[in-house]
């Protein structure tokens, strides 16, 4: 998942998230996989970096319905946000609007190509 995101994958930013993403064709019901990162070399503390990847799961967690698929549908996302802020006390309610706006844009993207 990991490399096929690093190498085909698309992004986009909404500061201060990065959204990597990249569909894919796959058996019906397979669900979208997201993996959430905050880099090392600006947050050098394992529980600052923990923090930030807690706040931006509970975000998706809460929002993750708006970008549901039919269940007979064979596309399947690989999601990958990213922390590319340099403040890592953001306030929740700033990723969660983040999170939403990504969400909202990779459901447009598959809108636009008919792939729900």
């Amino acid at each position: 998942m990991i490399n096929a995101l690093s190498r085909h994958g698309k992004f986009v930013n909404f500061y201060p998230i990065r959204l990597v993403y990249l569909s894919q064709s796959a058996p019906v019901g397979s669900d979208t996989q997201v993996l959430f990162t905050a880099p090392k070399k600006k947050f050098k503390s394992a529980v600052t970096r923990n923090a930030i990847k807690r706040k931006m799961r509970e975000a998706y967690r809460l929002h993750k319905h708006l970008l549901a698929s039919p269940k007979n549908s064979s596309v399947r996302f690989l999601l990958r946000y990213i922390y590319i802020g340099s403040r890592p006390k953001t306030h929740c309610g700033a990723i969660q609007t983040k999170i939403v706006q990504t969400i909202d844009y990779v459901r447009s993207l598959c809108e636009h190509a008919s792939l729900i």
